[in-house]
């Protein structure tokens, strides 16, 4: 049986659009592997705050949705709800 990726690799080559029920992980990137999303975790003013996530930890993925060249990922975060944030935010675990 095919298994489907949660993230998938080369999307600018297959891009697509839809909602994909997937059982999966990713990881958040931690600052060292992802600095340039530093901004979302800090409180940096004109930036998104994030929160409710660990910079690092392993999440259960729920769907994700595709919107051409990019990803949602839907997650249980730290406090047991559903979260959506972009795929940029993680790698997939194996």
């Amino acid at each position: 049986s095919l298994i489907m990726s949660v993230i998938t690799e080369n999307i600018d080559s297959c891009p697509y659009t839809g909602t994909r029920m997937v059982k999966g992980r990713v990881r958040v990137k931690t600052s060292e592997e992802a600095p340039h999303l530093d901004n979302f975790f800090n409180g940096t003013p004109n930036w998104d705050l994030v929160t409710g996530i660990t910079r690092g930890k392993i999440y259960d993925v729920i769907k994700v949705e595709g919107f051409g060249d990019c990803e949602d990922i839907t997650f249980i975060d730290d406090n047991g709800e559903e979260q959506t944030l972009a795929d940029y935010f993680f790698t997939e675990v194996k």
